[in-house]
C-alpha cells in the first residue's frame, strides 16, 4: 500500500510560505499588466489576419485586476489568521499597528511619485488615493475598520450573518450601476462594499487552512492555476468585448480565486515553492506601491535606445530593484515599528504573524524571521 505523503515543514501550523510566493507572483502580475507585452511577435505583419491574431491575443495574456481580487483574499487570510481563536480584539493597539504598517510606505510612495512628476491631487474627484494603483489600498483600509466590528459578530453569532449583510449591500451597490465600466462610478465606500465578501473568503480560508487535505498531485495544482488563468482572461474579454464590466466579474472571479488558493495551500503543504518567490513575497508590497513609477524614473535616466526588448527588460529590471530599496528603506523599518504594537495574546494559537495587502494588495512579512512567512 502506497504511503500517503505527509506535510513538509512549510505547511505545518500557521505558516504558508505558498501565500508569499502568490503574492509575489500577483505583484508581479499586476506589473506587467501595467506595461507594455513583452514583444514576442514585434515585426510580425499585423494588416494580415495571422498577424493580428497573434499580437491581440498575446496582449491579453495578461490582466492586472484580476491579481489585485487575489490580494484580497490573502488579505483577509493573513489579517484572520492570527485572532480567529482570540476573544478579544485589543483594537486600539490593532488599529495603530495596521496603519503604521500600511500608511507609513503609501505615504512616501506619494511623494516618490511627486518627485517623478505625479501631479494628481491627494483628494478630490481625481485623487492619487482613488485614481492609481492605490485604490486597492483604501479598499483595504475600510476592511481593516470593519474587521474589529466582523471578528465581534464572528465569535458571537458565526458568518451567516457577515456573509448575509455583505452580499446584500454588494448587490445592492452593484444595481446602483449596472453597466459601469470601472470603479470610479461607485467611489470607496461603494467599490469596498461591492468586493467586501471577496476579502471575508480569505478570512474563512483562514479558519479552514490547518484542516485543508494534502495534495500531492502536480497535474491538479496547475489544472487549478490553468483555470485561474482563463477565468481571468474571460473576465477581460468581458470587459473589452462586452457591457458585462469588471465591477460585476469581479466578485465571481474572487469565488473562482478562493477555490484556486485552497488548492495552493494544500500544495503548499507538501511541496515547497520557489524560493525566489517566497523571498520575493516580502517586498510585494513594495512591489506594488512603486513599480508605477519606474517608467518615469527610466525616461529620466536618459538611457540610449536599446531596442524595444532591451528597453523592455530595463524597465522591468528597474522596477524591481526600486521596489527592493523601497522595501529596504521604507518597508521594512515600518514594519519593525509596527512590530512593536502587540495585538495577540501569548497563546499558541493566536501566535501567527500577520501579513500586509496587497496588493497586492495586497495583503506581511514574518514578525520573527527575515524569510517571509504567513
Amino acid at each position: 500500500m502506497m504511503k500517503s505523503p505527509e506535510p513538509s515543514p512549510s505547511g505545518k501550523g500557521n505558516h504558508y510560505p505558498v501565500l508569499d510566493a502568490l503574492r509575489f507572483f500577483l505583484a508581479l502580475w499586476v506589473t506587467l499588466g501595467h506595461s507594455n507585452p513583452f514583444p514576442l511577435f514585434a515585426g510580425v505583419d499585423t494588416s494580415t489576419t495571422l498577424g493580428r491574431f497573434l499580437t491581440h491575443a498575446w496582449s491579453s495574456i495578461i490582466f492586472g485586476v484580476p491579481a489585485v481580487i487575489g490580494f484580497f483574499i490573502i488579505s483577509g487570510f493573513c489579517i484572520h489568521l492570527p485572532f480567529m481563536n482570540q476573544k478579544k480584539l485589543p483594537v486600539g493597539r490593532y488599529y495603530a499597528r495596521r496603519y503604521t504598517r500600511i500608511l507609513v510606505p503609501v505615504f512616501v510612495a506619494v511623494w516618490i511619485w511627486r518627485i517623478l512628476g505625479n501631479k494628481q491631487p491627494f483628494w478630490g474627484e481625481h485623487s492619487i488615493l482613488w485614481q492609481s494603483v492605490l485604490w486597492s489600498l483604501v479598499c483595504e483600509e475600510i476592511y481593516y475598520a470593519l474587521y474589529p466590528l466582523v471578528h465581534w459578530v464572528r465569535l458571537r453569532y458565526g458568518w451567516a450573518p457577515i456573509f448575509g449583510t455583505s452580499f446584500a449591500l454588494s448587490v445592492g451597490f452593484a444595481s446602483t450601476h449596472f453597466h459601469a465600466v470601472d470603479w470610479t462610478t461607485y467611489g470607496p465606500i461603494g467599490t469596498a462594499f461591492l468586493l467586501f465578501p471577496v476579502w471575508l473568503l480569505g478570512c474563512t480560508l483562514a479558519e479552514k487552512s490547518a484542516d485543508i487535505p494534502v495534495l500531492d498531485s502536480a497535474w491538479v495544482i496547475w489544472k487549478w492555476r490553468f483555470f485561474a488563468w482563463a477565468g481571468s482572461w474571460v473576465c477581460e474579454m468581458l470587459h473589452f468585448k462586452t457591457s458585462i464590466h469588471i465591477p460585476l466579474t469581479m466578485f465571481f472571479f474572487g469565488v473562482l480565486a478562493w477555490l484556486w488558493m485552497e488548492k495552493e495551500i494544500a500544495y503548499g503543504k507538501y511541496h515547497s515553492p520557489s524560493r525566489i518567490l517566497v523571498f520575493g513575497g516580502a517586498w510585494s508590497y513594495s512591489l506594488y506601491l512603486i513599480h508605477a513609477g519606474a517608467p518615469s524614473f527610466f525616461e529620466k535616466l536618459h538611457i540610449p535606445n536599446l531596442g524595444y526588448i532591451m528597453n523592455w527588460s530595463a524597465e522591468l529590471a528597474l522596477a524591481l530593484v526600486m521596489s527592493y530599496v523601497f522595501y529596504l528603506l521604507v518597508e521594512r523599518p515600518s514594519h519593525r515599528l509596527a512590530r512593536r504594537i502587540r495585538v495577540t495574546d501569548r497563546r499558541p494559537a493566536a501566535a501567527a504573524p500577520e501579513s500586509i495587502p496587497t496588493a497586492i494588495i495586497a495583503s506581511a512579512a514574518p514578525e520573527s524571521s527575515p524569510v517571509v512567512h504567513i
